[in-house]
């Protein structure tokens, strides 16, 4: 019976499989064309698609809310697993993986609900866009409905695997997990009916979900719907609409745009040849292999804008020679690790546009403000490398040097060079936003790895698009529910909150730009940089404002700590990539990185209180 449950389920199940991976990734790449379309009917044309600035945006929210059912279904979702972790028995973690589907649900419920009110709405008024085009707009609002039938899906096919797994374990329910669930569950529904503050639900029951793993897409996304709605601050046909617009936004559609770019050059032999190029000029230097790495890490960040991609495409190709070359490999993946931070703090940084988004400060002028501190901060590496190369005798220059390998390796690699020099060029000179340039920048990704180095064909280029849907549909679905959260920190007037606290106690410009460091970073040892960014910023930007603390430099700064945050355990993605490709234990890696996080600390403190670094492109 249970084998014919199953049979049943691979049936219904491989066509939702087929149109989640495959509708999201033909949105993205349809996106791609569309914005590259416009850009050069501008220029060539010399006329404007007004079709193509509505429908991009919508081609995109489509992509990422298919992309949350993906991230149920694969287990995407980023979550504090701390709880999880320090379970000792499978069946106490399969009840709280029931719990966290349960509490997934909910909010799906909430979700859709919402959505057919706002769909019903949208045709009931006939809504039509703003634009020329005059879309009605319960069309592109379908799709949210679609999208929370899928996850609705996706968390009952979970619910029923752990129920399942259960279910042939005897004596499963003779835990105290049950008990302590069920009273957490229940002191959140007392708190709904006895505090008198939204904020303090919200902060609640936002804790105990964190807490006990629920990814935090949906931690935040239920917490704060819990608090609207008890404390009626808005109705729940309000819900769909915000979080619709809240990723229906032109500025983020370059985040899944860089994603997908950086993902094409990491799954060729970008990393190599950019390798080969720095070695090449290095090689009669202490410590110049070393170095290299930290240049290539440099030109990566350029392209790709994505940490993870950067540590990974180098470990696999550089830790090995770094080994080879007498390195030691927990040097070798602190250095690795390191450089691939580098992608967050030198633009085209996707925190960078995130930040952008929500502190609604231009992205062009976050990139320019990027580059003197990405520079300075890679600079100070490399010397701190080369002292340690020259002090324990690691990389001995043995080889001289050569014109003409500089030459050799350059022509290999001059593809890969030229492109962020393209990207940052049209960006500043005011040829292409930042949005086109990241749409442009997946036509020469393509261009030049398939056609020109030929070390990625068609159809691995349509798994990279899946790839992307999923990478930047977990950054979108935390944006779309951190919008409530936003919302109801900003109608309980919290940063009001704060800044009277601020001002009453004295502390000062001084004082709160230690104190925001200080949070940030104790935040960036549990949390996603991502979601940092989306619940912090709302808090803190008035204050810095009424402080006088230049949006900017607060952007950078931010950047800069949660650049850090990608070094600390438990949930530094960097970490665990390096563990991942360079087979080695997570402790060897994270004793590999304190020296660099301690000198990215120093960095940190000079370009808080030295805001000209920030700002000297202005």
């Amino acid at each position: 019976m249970d084998k014919a449950k199953t049979n049943v389920w691979a049936v219904i199940n491989k066509p939702l499989v087929f149109l989640e991976d495959n509708a999201s990734a033909l949105f993205l790449s349809v996106s791609v064309l569309t914005m590259c379309y416009e850009v050069a009917a501008r220029y060539i044309l010399h006329t404007s698609v007004y079709w193509a600035t509505e429908w991009t945006p919508f081609l995109i929210t489509w992509a990422m809310l298919l992309g949350n059912a993906i991230l149920i279904r694969r287990r995407g979702h980023i979550a504090i697993t701390m709880v999880q972790n320090s379970l000792k028995k499978d069946s106490d973690k399969t009840i709280l993986d029931l719990y966290i589907a349960l509490i997934n649900i909910i909010f799906c419920v909430f979700f859709i609900i919402s959505s057919f009110q706002m769909v019903h709405e949208a045709a009931v008024k006939h809504t039509l866009s703003e634009s020329l085009l005059q879309t009605p707009m319960w069309i592109p609002y379908s799709m949210m409905i679609l999208a929370g039938i899928l996850m609705i899906i996706r968390s009952g096919e979970k619910i029923a695997e752990a129920a399942y797994v259960l279910s042939g374990t005897p004596g499963w329910y003779k835990t105290l997990l049950i008990p302590a669930l069920l009273i957490l569950t229940t002191v959140i529904v007392l708190l709904v009916l006895f505090l008198n503050s939204a904020l303090l639900v919200m902060a609640a029951a936002l804790l105990i979900f964190l807490i006990l793993g629920v990814p935090i897409t949906y931690s935040l996304g239920l917490a704060t719907i819990i608090a609207i709605l008890a404390f009626r601050v808005i109705g729940v046909n309000g819900l769909a609409s915000k979080m619709f617009w809240s990723i229906n936004k032109y500025s983020l559609l370059s985040i899944p745009f860089f994603v997908i770019s950086g993902n094409i050059m990491a799954k060729g032999n970008l990393g190599k040849y950019l390798l080969d190029f720095a070695a090449s000029g290095l090689r009669s230097l202490h410590g110049g292999f070393a170095i290299s790495i930290m240049f290539a890490s440099i030109v990566f960040a350029a392209i790709s804008g994505a940490s993870a991609a950067a540590a990974a495409a180098l470990s696999v190709i550089a830790l090995p020679m770094l080994v080879q070359k007498g390195y030691p490999r927990e040097f070798g993946a602190g250095l690795i690790a390191t450089g691939g931070t580098l992608a967050i703090i030198i633009p085209p940084s996707s925190l960078m546009i995130l930040y952008g988004a929500t502190a609604e400060v231009s992205i062009t002028d976050m990139f320019k403000a990027g580059v003197v501190p990405g520079l300075a901060v890679s600079f100070i590496l490399m010397i701190y490398i080369y002292i340690v190369s020259k002090t324990k005798g690691y990389g001995v220059a043995d080889e001289k040097f050569s014109w003409g390998d500089i030459w050799k390796t350059f022509r290999k690699a001059i593809w890969a060079l030229i492109m962020p020099v393209a990207i940052l060029g049209s960006i500043y000179s005011g040829i292409c936003t930042p949005t086109e340039a990241a749409a442009v920048s997946v036509i020469y990704a393509f261009i030049v790895c398939v056609f020109v180095y030929r070390d990625v064909n068609v159809k691995q280029f349509w798994e990279i698009m899946k790839d992307s849907v999923r990478t930047s549909a977990f950054i979108l679905a935390i944006t779309m529910t951190a919008s409530l959260f936003g919302f109801l920190i900003t109608m309980e007037r919290f940063p009001q909150l704060i800044l009277r606290a601020v001002t009453d106690s004295n502390i000062g410009r001084v004082g709160i730009l230690l104190l925001i460091n200080l949070v940030i970073f104790i935040l960036g040892f549990f949390m996603n940089p991502g979601a940092i960014i989306l619940i912090v910023v709302p808090i803190i930007l008035p204050v810095a404002k009424m402080l006088g603390i230049n949006p900017i430099h607060l952007g950078i700064i931010i950047t800069v700590n949660l650049e850090i945050a990608l070094l600390t355990p438990p949930v530094g993605a960097n970490l665990y990539v390096l563990a991942s490709t360079g087979n080695m234990p997570v402790q060897s890696v994270i004793r590999g990185v304190v020296p660099f996080i301690i000198i990215l600390l120093i960095a940190l403190m000079v370009i808080t209180f030295v805001p000209q670094i920030t700002l000297a492109i202005f």
